[in-house]
């Protein structure tokens, strides 16, 4: 007889070896010992938890030749040809290759049949939620009332695609996944057995990758024994699957941590060239991001799987993320590998999420902002503004240098004129005593402390008068005016002219007078009540005139 492959060979013979279903092999134990025995089953799990091998189990123990028992004894004729697929009253049905009614209508023929050799007909339908609705609506009658004879085993890893009057006619029994330790046990006892040499650390490898299914992992160490050397390891196990590596996923999250953007961009690199997939890169990534993640919210707790990792590498690494940096890493990631499936070049898809995360911005820096936004609001609420912190390049806007002689005694001509008469000014700390000058300060010390909303506002003011106690602005927009008066505008005005005239000031604000010249009635005399109502409104809020445009005979 050729190989048979260790999964076949290590297929569990009876209930006592059924791995990690306790709750269900216990329960069919005492069904059969107390001769409850129903006509239908619904066995439901991921793959490779032992659904089908539970159903064999259950057919021996049904035409064992010492049964129903629910310990068949795999010696006599009847559990030896159910052991080798050739009974003639168990009959295995793939219901991805048999969906369509007629072989259900088949099978309702055929169940009035008696058994040949032992006592029970037994049907394991594998898959059966592939059943097209036609099909199921045929089965459902005879599932309902099936002979006495008649056993229904049906094996589904997708349950919620059973119709439910399939459902309640079956008794349903769920299979977990099986844990890695119970896999590794397992799997141990397989090695030692088969006289394999294997590393405890390749073990816990095989069993983890194999995703909670007993038979992936018989699979996976058949594979390691077609690698001819003395002793598997994990580095020869990581080879096998194409696995990255805890070394490499290390670094990697290293240069990410310290958002090394060449670092991080190399390392994917060297992996390529090693011919690593870059799909399971992000994957391995995204495994040791989570068990970051868990480690810094409940690093206490020894009992989850995440801990077969160096606790020290979790203990470093994690300290250099917060907990929203590790969520929108595993984020970034799953949606990079769910991309990476489809793209035709894969690798630019992971570059440009290593690169996104690399320059992440930290949820620390954002909360610094906000606490920063709210002190300036509460210091401006209680009248004390905090003045921002300037470079040594830009000189603080209080302090000026004064214009050459020529310059300084034009522009007091030119404010004799545009400004009347001022008492004298006390003179303010580190400034020129010109009432233009002090107001410029104030405009520069907006824009140097970032509130450039209120500069844009309050520049359209022009400084009319400026004496002891009152400064008044003219404005030719009522919007610009209105915002300027109110409280917060005003108190921040204020505060800085206190500052740099060295005395409280008050500032009132005041609308340019109509003018009335013949000149300007000539650009203006389009009639308000002839202009759009909405027009006329925004002239209000923010001031302004209509010019009518006149055109020239010769462009008509």
């Amino acid at each position: 007889m050729g190989y048979i492959a260790l999964y076949r060979q290590w297929r569990p013979q009876d209930f006592d070896n059924l791995i990690g279903q306790e709750h269900i092999s216990t329960t069919l134990k005492n069904a059969l010992s107390t001769g409850k025995i129903a006509h239908a089953y619904l066995f439901s799990g991921p793959r490779g938890t032992g659904k089908t091998s539970t159903a064999k189990i259950l057919a021996k123990a049904l035409n064992c030749q010492q049964g129903p028992t629910p310990a068949p004894c795999n010696q006599c004729p009847n559990c030896e040809r159910i052991t080798a697929g050739t009974s003639m009253d168990v009959f295995e049905i793939d219901a991805a290759s048999n969906r369509g009614i007629d072989e259900i209508r088949d099978l309702r023929e055929a169940v009035r049949f008696s058994p040949v050799e032992g006592r029970y007909k037994v049907y394991i339908i594998d898959e059966v939620h592939m059943l097209t609705t036609e099909a199921f609506n045929a089965l459902l009658k005879t599932l309902e009332e099936p002979p006495a004879h008649v056993v229904f085993v049906l094996a589904t890893t997708e349950p919620h695609k059973i119709p439910a009057t399939i459902h309640s006619r079956c008794q349903r029994y769920d299979f977990r996944r099986i844990t890695v330790a119970e896999i590794e046990r397992r799997l141990a006892d397989v090695a030692t057995s088969g006289g394999l040499e294997i590393t405890a650390e390749a073990l816990q490898l095989v069993a983890k990758h194999a995703d909670g299914s007993l038979r992936d992992a018989l699979s996976i160490l058949d594979q390691c024994t077609a690698l001819g050397e003395a002793t598997i390891t994990a580095d020869a196990v990581r080879n096998l699957l194409g696995l990255v590596g805890h070394e490499w996923v290390w670094k990697l999250t290293g240069a990410l941590a310290e958002r090394d953007v060449a670092g991080a961009l190399l390392t994917l690199d060297e992996l390529a060239n090693l011919g690593k997939d870059v799909r399971q890169v992000l994957l391995e990534l995204m495994q040791h991001s989570r068990s970051l993640l868990l480690y810094k919210a409940v690093p206490d707790i020894t009992n989850l799987e995440m801990y077969s990792e160096d606790r020290d590498v979790l203990a470093a690494q994690s300290a250099k993320f917060s907990h929203d940096e590790l969520v929108t890493l595993i984020q970034g990631l799953q949606i990079a590998a769910n991309e990476v499936k489809w793209a035709t070049e894969p690798r630019i898809i992971a570059e440009m999420a290593l690169l996104t995360i690399s320059r992440r911005g930290t949820g620390g820096e954002l909360a610094s902002l906000v606490e920063r936004v709210a002190a300036l609001e509460a210091s401006f609420a209680a009248g004390e503004p905090k003045r921002s912190t300037r470079s040594e390049a830009t000189p603080p806007p209080t302090q000026f240098k004064a214009p050459p002689k020529a310059q300084q005694n034009k522009s007091d001509d030119q404010q004799s004129k545009a400004i009347s008469a001022t008492p004298p000014l006390s003179a303010p700390r580190s400034v020129s005593t010109e009432p233009q000058d002090v107001w410029d300060a104030v405009l520069k010390d907006l824009i140097a402390s970032g509130k450039r909303s209120v500069h844009a506002c309050v520049s359209q003011g022009q400084l009319m008068t400026m004496d002891d106690s009152l400064v008044t602005l003219q404005f030719q927009s009522a919007f610009a005016k209105e915002r300027t008066e109110k409280e917060d505008y005003r108190i921040m005005i204020e505060k800085l002219l206190a500052q740099i005239l060295d005395r409280q000031v008050r500032l009132t604000c005041q609308m340019v007078e109509a003018k009335t010249e013949k000149s300007n009635a000539a650009v203006t005399t389009a009639d308000e009540s002839e202009q759009h109502p909405a027009l006329n409104q925004a002239i209000k809020m923010f001031g302004g005139k209509v010019i009518k445009e006149e055109k020239n005979k010769g462009d008509r």
